[in-house]
C-alpha cells in the first residue's frame, strides 16, 4: 500500500468502475450490474460512489474504466471507509486503497501502477 502523502488525487472525467466482493469462503463472486462513477483516483487507491453500503476491511476486485481504454483495468482493493453521500445521486462515497504492485497473488500488477503513474502526470499539469 501507498502512504497518502505519496499519492496525489487527480479526477478523469467519465471515469467508472464496478466491482465484486471477495467471497469469505470460496467461489470467485459476481461484479455489480451498475458502473459508478469515480470521484477522484491516485496511485494508492480511489474515491467512487455507490448506492450499495460496502463494510470497511471488504476487500474488492475493481474493473476501473478510463475513458478511451479498449478494456477496463481490474486492480484488488480495500474498502478503507464508507460515509454517506450528501448528494442525490447515489447514497454512499466509498473510500478504497489499492494493494501493493508486484508479481504476487494478491498484488496488482505493475503495468497498472505505471498507467496510473503517466495519468497523475497528465492531469495534474
Amino acid at each position: 500500500m501507498l502512504k497518502k502523502r505519496h499519492c496525489q488525487r487527480f479526477n478523469v472525467t467519465g471515469t467508472t468502475l464496478h466491482y465484486k466482493e471477495k467471497p469469505l469462503f470460496w467461489g470467485k463472486g459476481k461484479f455489480s450490474y451498475d458502473y459508478y462513477p469515480v470521484l477522484d483516483i491516485s496511485r494508492g487507491g480511489l474515491k467512487f460512489l455507490s448506492n450499495h453500503k460496502v463494510s470497511a476491511g471488504t476487500r474488492l476486485t475493481l474493473r476501473i474504466n478510463f475513458p478511451g481504454l479498449d478494456y477496463p483495468k481490474e486492480i484488488k482493493a480495500v474498502v478503507r471507509w464508507v460515509s454517506r453521500n450528501r448528494e442525490l445521486s447515489y447514497r454512499y462515497q466509498n473510500g478504497v486503497s489499492f494493494n501493493a504492485y508486484g508479481t504476487g497473488r494478491k498484488e496488482n500488477p505493475v503495468e497498472i501502477l505505471n498507467y496510473l503513474k503517466s495519468l497523475e502526470q497528465e492531469y495534474l499539469m
